[in-house]
């Protein structure tokens, strides 16, 4: 004796879809409009505390690239007061790096004057 599918013990033929759940119902599942707003509250709190921590360490990571400029900064200052510096031919070249790195669209003004800056002198004051 073969053993019945559910679909042939009641005659019809199956079906290719599953059988559907029935769905709960809404009435007992709704959320009062107090309920809502706390649920929203609680993810906007969680959200927010999320991105508090993130700029938190980017904050972190920008302080530390500005450290790292600071000194690399001063490095070079001490390396130019020793050795000397052609500052026409660093413009020329910075000039040049930020022509081809931005299809001739770039400001070099802005690095000209670093480097102008990391080149001069360094004040009595600080000695």
């Amino acid at each position: 004796m073969a053993i019945k599918k559910p679909a042939e013990v009641s005659g019809k033929a199956a079906t290719a879809t599953a059988p559907k759940k029935s769905a709960p119902s809404t009435a007992s599942k709704e959320l009062t409009a107090d309920e809502l707003l706390a649920a929203n509250l609680g993810t906007l709190t969680t959200v927010v505390g999320t991105l508090s921590e993130t700029l938190d360490m980017l904050v972190q990571k920008v302080e530390s690239m500005a450290y790292h400029i600071i000194a690399t900064e001063e490095v070079l200052a001490e390396v130019v007061a020793t050795s000397g510096l052609d500052l026409a031919r660093v413009n020329a070249r910075i000039r040049a790096k930020i022509a081809d790195g931005t299809d001739n669209q770039g400001d070099s003004s802005r690095a000209v004057d670093v480097a102008a800056s990391i080149a001069s002198p360094i004040p009595k004051c600080c000695k």
